[in-house]
């Protein structure tokens, strides 16, 4: 099962066998562009509930929870990995840290959207036995405006206003790197 599965990418990544993919995701517009083979899309909010509810009303055989780049936006992860503990299989996720878009968050003086990797370690470690691997990477653009387009199409920055039109100009204008950093939490359950 895929947590956030948007259009595919985890299912396009797996190369071995299995009976069934269930690629879960509140956005029916990427459900859509999902691969249809062997494939059940469930149209559902992961911190909903009713969504847990239905999940397990399905009797669904789930032997992996994948996650790419989605659990970052839960509004209560600790509850999150609680559910996703009862269904007694591995977990294979990654989040991005607090550490994305760093230099930004600092000049505009706003907090990050998600989480530390310490509070995303710490989250993970109350419910799973994992192992983990923390990335850092810095991504190059040709000019700020490009820079702040990735931003705006990527989703990472969640949709969410953090500041005014007047300060985000100034940003683009006077932004002193030509790359945005990433800092990112691969991790995998051990059990």
């Amino acid at each position: 099962m895929d947590l956030g599965a948007g259009s595919g990418e985890i299912y396009r990544a797996i190369d071995w066998e299995f009976d069934r993919f269930y690629a879960l995701d509140l956005a029916q517009n990427m459900l859509r562009f999902h691969p249809e083979t062997k494939v059940e899309k469930i149209l559902c909010n992961f911190d909903e509930d009713r969504c847990w509810k239905r999940l397990t009303s399905l009797s669904l055989s789930i032997d992996q929870i994948f996650a790419s780049s989605s659990l970052q936006w839960s509004k209560d992860l600790d509850t999150l990995l609680t559910r996703m503990r009862s269904l007694d299989c591995p977990v294979s996720a990654a989040l991005f840290t607090s550490g994305t878009f760093k230099t930004i968050h600092e000049i505009l003086q706003v907090p990050s959207p998600v989480r530390s990797k310490e509070e995303v370690l710490s989250l993970f470690c109350q419910h799973f036995m994992i192992d983990y691997e923390i990335k850092r990477y810095k991504l190059f653009f040709p000019d700020s405006k490009s820079m702040f387009s990735y931003i705006k199409k990527s989703g990472v920055s969640s949709g969410h206003k953090r500041t005014s039109i007047g300060k985000l100009k100034e940003l683009i204008r006077s932004y002193p790197h030509p790359y945005l950093e990433f800092e990112v939490v691969f991790l995998w359950s051990k059990e």
